[in-house]
């Protein structure tokens, strides 16, 4: 029984390991100021935090928060989570991703999509784009406080592009999954045999 009480706690170790590395890619892979936090993408802005969240009406509704899979209608959604947001105007600006010197150059001719800063009352703020071409873009959200004060917040992604980081991650998770399935095995294995020991028996 003690063996067999060991191997338990080996398992229960195991899976707990497990769920760190599944959870630790996506971390460390999340695109500038976004990061995936307990299911949820989070967007950190100055002093304050959002929630990020993207889906896509045609076909399946798989959810984002980094790179969107195919091009067309994508909604996005702003949602506070520190209440001072929700008394400042958030505002948010698509760009195709041309670097931070063409951008200022010239800002209207790679924006895409355009929602001025207002203040949502309930923190949250919702749109949709219809992304016709493939590509890297970046999103810009601004917040502004009634005093003049303002915080910018960007985040690179790309949209209906097979990413060499995106094809890492899998390799991770599958990496992950297949040897936490062996280690289960062998753990059994060892103590099944354990179990059949005449010394065990007795004890």
């Amino acid at each position: 029984m003690a063996s067999l009480t060991g191997v338990r706690g080996l398992l229960a170790g195991a899976v707990i390991a497990a769920a760190a590395f599944f959870v630790a890619p996506l971390a460390a892979f999340a695109h500038g100021g976004v990061m995936l936090e307990q299911d949820e993408c989070v967007l950190r802005i100055g002093p304050n935090t959002m929630h990020f969240i993207g889906y896509q009406r045609s076909g399946e509704e798989a959810e984002f928060c980094e790179d969107i899979a195919k091009t067309g209608p994508t909604v996005i959604a702003l949602t506070a989570v520190s209440p001072d947001l929700r008394d400042m105007a958030i505002g948010i600006r698509i760009v195709k991703d041309v670097g931070e010197e063409k951008e200022k150059t010239n800002l209207n001719a790679v924006t895409v999509a355009y929602i001025e800063p207002k203040v949502y009352r309930n923190g949250i703020m919702t749109f949709e784009h219809d992304f016709k071409d493939a590509g890297r873009y970046v999103g810009i959200v601004t917040v502004r406080d009634d005093l003049g004060n303002e915080w910018v917040s960007r985040f690179p992604f790309s949209v209906g592009l097979y990413t060499f980081w995106g094809l890492i991650e899998y390799i991770l998770y599958a990496v992950g999954f297949f040897s936490l399935l062996g280690l289960m095995w062998w753990m059994l294995r060892a103590g099944a045999k354990k179990k059949t020991q005449p010394g065990d028996a007795i004890a």
